[in-house]
């Protein structure tokens, strides 16, 4: 059985600074095995390279030889936009260890890290990513001080994807899942997109997932009768729904505002708070105005408004000196 591969995600709310590295470390709760990671570069195109060591980046950051490289690539594409390197040197978490990552770029302002004083760096219940330093040359002795951050520590702007090394009961059932989203054998119903696609499916999964649905395949209704429900959007969201449902994961690209409204319908508040997060944190802009109005209805839910408080802020921080946006976003509300 393939282990399944998982990821965790440091959230930030605030607009970025960049320099030319960023330190921090992952504390395992669990033995893992750290398989890629992808972070926000500062520039528009540049050489990375990713180092690890086994201790706490405070301790070994001016020490190259504590270090060994595990990655390195090529970034070219629009700045701000997420770039994921993957692990070309394996290396290990042992569970109880905490380790350190460098992200190293070729520029000055070639790595983003956040300076939100109220920053959720990252947890659940495999690792725990913690506060870290930039520093404008990588191996000199000085780390970032204040007026920036947590007395001097940054938070990171990113995700680690890893895999748990260990068999368990929430392995099976991942890996059971995702079979029974690739293949769905002896599927018993089908769900329709707005644009025309079918989709098999097992009744089961979805009111299990759904009261929504459970609701529509149980009481004397159309959808009983005739085991078809029409979901009133285009087949990519569709299919990352339904995805969602047996899984906990979407698939494909696809409009966050649009998620947020179908998570929203059918009672998933997993995927409300992802899609929540998505759009606040994918703002630019082209979207802004885009991303209040799909936000806006459901900015009082509890799932909700976290983000929406970084939507807020985020979208302050892109007005200033933007005379056009803000009487966009004003004439939206």
């Amino acid at each position: 059985m393939v282990t399944p591969t998982r990821r965790i995600q440091g959230y930030t709310s605030t607009n970025p600074l960049s320099q030319n590295s960023f330190l921090f470390d992952v504390s395992a709760k669990k033995h893992i095995s750290v398989t890629a990671l992808s972070f926000m570069p500062g520039v528009h195109e540049g050489d990375f390279e990713i180092w690890w060591a086994p201790n706490k980046h405070e301790r070994v950051h001016q020490i190259q030889k504590a270090w060994t490289i595990v990655a390195k690539g090529y970034h070219a594409g629009r700045k701000g936009q997420m770039h994921q390197i993957l692990m070309q040197r394996s290396f290990t978490v042992p569970e109880g260890e905490r380790h350190a990552l460098l992200i190293m770029g070729q520029t000055t302002n070639a790595v983003c890290f956040s300076t939100d004083t109220q920053v959720n760096v990252g947890e659940n219940d495999d690792v725990k990513l913690h506060l870290g330093h930039y520093k404008s040359y990588p191996w000199e002795s000085q780390l970032s001080t204040s007026p920036f951050g947590h007395s001097g520590m940054q938070g990171f702007i990113g995700i680690v994807e890893y895999q748990v090394l260990q068999t368990n009961t929430v392995d099976i059932a991942l890996h059971t899942a995702q079979e029974l989203w690739s293949r769905r054998s002896f599927a018993d119903a089908q769900v329709l997109s707005a644009d025309g696609k079918t989709f098999s499916v097992h009744r089961a999964v979805l009111a299990s997932a759904s009261h929504v649905l459970e609701a529509a395949w149980t009481v004397d209704m159309k959808e009983k009768e005739e085991r078809q429900i029409r979901i009133d959007s285009n087949s990519e969201c569709v299919e990352s729904l339904l995805c969602f449902m047996y899984t906990g994961q979407e698939c494909g690209e696809t409009d966050p505002g649009e998620m947020l409204r179908l998570a929203h319908l059918f009672g998933l508040p997993a995927l409300v708070l992802l899609s929540a997060h998505r759009l606040a944190q994918g703002i630019t802009s082209g979207n802004a105005v885009a991303s209040v109005r799909a936000l806006r209805p459901y900015r009082e839910e509890p799932d909700v408004c976290s983000a929406w408080q970084a939507l807020v802020a985020n979208i302050q921080s892109m007005l200033a000196g933007d005379a056009g946006l803000l009487e966009e976003v004003l004439l939206s509300v």
